[in-house]
């Protein structure tokens, strides 16, 4: 294994909390909390970390752990994180919120003009 664990945790939980803006008080709350904002194999990367990291604890348990698909994962993890841009994933929010405002404006107007012609007023 390259890094030592603890210094993979504390990176992963300062991605977490810069990337995704989720806290917690440790790396599996924060995956936890995550949740669906994360693509299926990131969260089943997290989840095999998590593992190997808790039987690490017990030294006998620690033997175990395949370290080489722990740097895997963790570097899995690590990539999609950097990947993320939080500016970008706002302005898209924003982008989405004001799209889906003019379409129900559209629709509504939309359907006001046809009470209209339908009632004779137009």
């Amino acid at each position: 294994m390259g890094k030592s664990v603890e210094y993979q945790v504390d990176a992963l939980r300062t991605l977490f909390a810069e990337k995704l803006r989720v806290q917690g008080r440790d790396l599996e709350a924060q995956v936890r909390k995550a949740g669906r904002r994360l693509p299926r194999h990131i969260r089943r990367d997290a989840r095999f970390f998590l593992e190997s990291y808790d039987l690490m604890a017990n030294p006998k348990l620690a033997r175990m752990v395949d370290g080489k698909k722990m740097d895997r994962a963790y570097s899995n993890i690590v990539a999609h994180l950097d990947g993320l841009d939080p500016r970008q994933e706002r302005i898209t929010a924003m982008i989405n919120l004001a799209a889906s405002i003019a379409f129900v404006f559209l629709v509504t107007g939309v359907l006001v003009l046809v009470v209209l012609v339908l009632r004779g007023f137009v």
